[in-house]
């Protein structure tokens, strides 16, 4: 769907300049190609046109690595229409000579050029007359260091002329902006995360935004910026950035360190071209072409191979370079000059073609993010686990001791903010290590285990009660004050219970303490553990009157 989506867009930049001048302009088929040289007078008249070619050197064709030429086409108009505009597109070119001859003894002279002020928006084009049925000859003369692609002379009704380039512009502008914005969210979103890939993603966008805002002359038009040594330095720097940034974004050392290491000769290999822009203006152009077929051919590589190891973002890391590569593959050979130019706009097709890989990749970010704060509610959900776990005893499946120590800590039991009385009952299993020793410990783990089960019910009957098993056989429970007799009842059930259906020498032993006569968690289990020492002596006590009556009987 995407890829059907750029199609059209690079369909309708192909045509949207033909709805109207290509049933009226006049053709520009038969064209001638000739050296120029300082100080070549022009042809005067539309009769010395023939006779002064004769004495020009003719080129094969324009060189891509600049020079001055000649370009004389002869046409004929034939529609009513008076006001048309003559424009040279496809290439950066510093200086455009229009030299208008016609067989009725007209002759008009224009000038434009990189360096001279547009009557259209980012474009050379010059209003000219022209009538029915009169012969021309159109004569220009081209200088530049160096030409992007092979110049195209384009004619025109004025007002077709003119919608053309507004919507030309506007697609521009529109495609600027949208790049900016990119850039400058990806900034936002590293400042905040440090995550490098938003940082190279964000330089990436800048220079490419860069690059196409000197191309269309915006620095020129806006700023009176006339650099033209800048162009190709941010179309090298291009890969630079982006390969930096699938570095970070598809962990390509880690998933392919081969293609990490070719990445890198590619990257030094732009590093060094970068000179090039300034020293080697004329040859510019194709190195910077050559550089980035390679790295868009390699990006591709890189992202297919990570997907392929499974590494799912790189999806949308494909699908981006393919928008890229949509156009590059038909631009590119032109401006090598391999071929000549397959669609009409090659600069535009191709800004939004870029615009499209910034966006994919902008949304490839997103899904990194997604992936990103998945794996932390993973980690989060994992982390809670492993808490949750050092927080209960296994056995039991109680809060343990590091569970009750974080629960003193939470609640206000001591001090002057204490609001309410609470009852700490420290109790342990009677017999236990008797059990353990006698039937096996399997037995001693399932009376704890059902003195728990019971324990947790007879909590659960009650309000604002928590229970925990603090250490081998003993157990702590804190609840209010009023639910203390309640409590110790239920305690006492369950300590019968235990001697009459699981093991008689076994049993329950507690005692308690109230808060308010403590000043910690320690002192508190102190004092209600002397309270159930007091309670186990004068069980103990009892018990020993017990048998001693018993006895006496028995002798009686």
């Amino acid at each position: 769907m995407i890829h059907k989506v750029i199609m059209l867009l690079l369909l309708s930049v192909n045509l949207f300049g033909y709805s109207f001048s290509s049933f009226c302009a006049p053709s520009l088929d038969q064209s001638f190609i000739f050296y120029a040289e300082a100080g070549q007078e022009t042809p005067q008249a539309y009769t010395e046109v023939t006779d002064w070619m004769s004495t020009l050197d003719k080129a094969d064709a324009i060189s891509l690595t600049g020079g001055n030429y000649w370009l004389v086409v002869p046409a004929k108009i034939y529609t009513r229409d008076t006001k048309w505009a003559i424009n040279v597109r496809n290439s950066i070119i510093e200086s455009v000579d229009y030299i208008l001859l016609g067989s009725d003894g007209s002759e008009q002279i224009r000038h434009s050029g990189y360096y001279d002020p547009y009557e259209f928006l980012f474009e050379y084009g010059r209003e000219v007359e022209l009538h029915y049925g009169v012969n021309y000859w159109f004569v220009l003369r081209m200088d530049s260091r160096y030409f992007s692609s092979f110049p195209k002379l384009e004619i025109e009704p004025y007002y077709q002329h003119k919608k053309n380039a507004d919507i030309e512009a506007m697609l521009v502008m529109l495609c600027l902006g949208g790049l900016l914005f990119i850039a400058c969210y990806n900034l936002l979103i590293y400042f905040s995360t440090r995550d490098r890939a938003f940082l190279y993603y964000g330089l990436y966008v800048i220079t490419y935004f860069t690059g196409w805002a000197l191309t269309f002359h915006l620095g020129a038009h806006l700023f009176d910026f006339h650099k033209l040594e800048m162009h190709h330095l941010f179309f090298i720097g291009l890969p630079i950035f982006n390969i930096l940034f699938y570095k970070h974004f598809l962990q390509l050392p880690e998933y392919s360190p081969k293609l990490w290491r070719l990445s890198q000769l590619l990257m030094w290999a732009c590093i060094i071209a970068l000179p090039t822009s300034v020293f080697l203006l004329s040859y510019t152009a194709l190195i910077a072409s050559v550089l980035i077929m390679l790295w868009i051919v390699l990006a591709i590589t890189c992202g297919n191979v990570c997907l392929i190891q499974g590494f799912y973002p790189a999806r949308y890391f494909i699908f981006a370079f393919t928008c890229l590569l949509l156009p590059a593959v038909i631009i590119l050979p032109g401006n090598m000059g391999i071929t000549s130019d397959l669609i009409e706009n090659a600069e535009l097709a191709t800004l939004i073609g870029g615009t499209a890989d910034a966006l994919m990749l902008s949304l490839a970010l997103a899904y990194k993010i997604k992936l990103l704060s998945e794996e932390r509610q993973t980690y989060i959900k994992t982390l809670r686990i492993a808490w949750e776990k050092a927080r209960t005893d296994l056995l039991t499946q109680l809060p343990n001791r590091h569970a009750f120590d974080e629960h003193m800590l939470s609640e206000t039991f001591f001090g002057v903010d204490t609001k309410n009385t609470f009852a700490l009952i420290l109790l342990d299993l009677d017999g236990l290590k008797l059990l353990n020793h006698n039937l096996g410990h399997q037995e001693g783990d399932s009376l704890l285990v059902y003195a728990a089960k019971e324990l947790k019910i007879s909590c659960e009957l009650l309000d604002s009660v928590n229970l925990f098993r603090i250490g081998g056989d003993n157990f702590v429970i804190l609840l209010p004050q009023d639910q203390i007799s309640d409590m110790l009842k239920k305690l006492d059930e369950l300590s019968n219970s235990i001697i009459n259906q699981v093991y008689k020498d076994a049993g329950i032993s507690y005692g308690y303490a109230l808060n308010t006569g403590a000043k910690s968690a320690c002192e508190w289990l102190r004092m209600a553990d002397r309270d159930m020492y007091k309670r186990k002596t004068l069980k103990r006590r009892d018990d020993q009157l017990q048998r001693m009556s018993v006895q006496d009987k028995s002798l009686v």
